[in-house]
């Protein structure tokens, strides 16, 4: 499959670096004023002068766990959310006792661009088995459907039954969710007489998706596709058709750490993902995920010249 999302895919690589870098700035400058946590971590730091990822480098990290603790000290959202909570979307809490906001701009959580990816088009049913309650999973894939125009069917991961009686009359042509209920599904279904063959393309997420569980689903007809997101950041890298490693969203700057430091490492060598989010809501600045990769270098065979990452090999949260 050739077609992209849309045109920013296929940027020159110093092309987005700079529209990146001059985003953040400007995001930045307004959202200084309205997130306290920003101010912490901006202190020292001329906005106007944040040009490469060197100067990107001399903000210390926010890891996951600094800012579960700022949320209790400054609640709701540790003071790292620039609009204000009776203006978002939605509220979430994490099964880690984090908090999370949505706000209202379509495909919020990035999402749509991995559903692309997977060959997941505009009028395609898609069966979404992630759950909607509390967490952000289901809502994030939600938006990404709504986005390239696609009927969901929100099942979440909790009655095997039901979300067969619903395959077997909807037909849906993907699912997305855990690849251990789709083998629950899979595995009922061949002894309920359950129609399950609709289903063509699985976008996965959560856990890295075994050889052996993509080669059953492959005799199966199904074509997966992994995407690596968190509840903090959205999706953060996803697979394409080309190859294995993960390709890195667009809107995002990612860095690859040594673990337990703010130094960037080179292309290669494992460490903490570190992600910085341009969005006007929620702009999180160095986020560090605990979860490690590593860079992969060179661009994707499928086209795209984002940076690519190899699959997390550690995480210290499910999505």
């Amino acid at each position: 499959m050739t077609d992209y999302y849309d045109r920013y895919e296929r940027r020159p690589p110093r092309s987005r670096e700079a529209a990146l870098l001059r985003d953040l700035r400007g995001i930045l400058n307004v959202a200084k004023s309205r997130a306290g946590n920003l101010r912490v971590q901006l202190k020292d730091i001329n906005i106007d002068l944040l040009k490469s990822r060197a100067d990107l480098a001399r903000i210390p990290v926010l890891r996951a766990d600094d800012l579960e603790t700022r949320q209790k000290e400054m609640p709701p959202f540790g003071g790292a959310c620039a609009t204000r909570a009776a203006a978002l979307q939605h509220l979430f809490m994490s099964s880690h006792t984090r908090f999370q906001p949505q706000g209202h701009a379509k495909d919020w959580w990035n999402s749509a661009r991995a559903l692309f990816a997977a060959g997941i088009r505009k009028g395609d049913i898609v069966l979404n088995g992630f759950s909607y309650h509390f967490v952000t999973d289901g809502h994030m894939i939600d938006c990404g459907c709504k986005a390239l125009g696609c009927p969901v069917i929100p099942a979440g991961d909790g009655d095997v039954s039901m979300t067969l009686a619903v395959i077997d009359h909807y037909l849906p042509i993907a699912y997305c969710g855990s690849v251990d209920f789709l083998s629950r599904l899979l595995e009922k279904a061949s002894t309920g007489r359950r129609r399950t063959g609709s289903i063509k393309r699985a976008v996965l997420s959560a856990t890295a998706t075994s050889s052996g569980a993509r080669q059953e689903l492959a005799a199966r007809g199904i074509a997966c596709f992994e995407s690596y997101a968190t509840p903090e950041l959205g999706v953060v890298a996803y697979e394409t058709v080309a190859d294995e490693p993960l390709v890195v969203n667009e809107g995002l700057i990612v860095e690859i750490v040594r673990p337990g430091t703010d130094e960037p490492l080179p292309a290669g060598q494992i460490g903490e993902i570190v992600v910085t989010r341009l969005n006007a809501d929620y702009p999180l600045l160095r986020f560090g995920t605990g979860d490690l990769s590593a860079i992969v270098p060179g661009p994707s065979a499928c086209g795209r010249t984002n940076m690519r990452i190899k699959h997390p090999i550690e995480r210290s949260e499910t999505v």
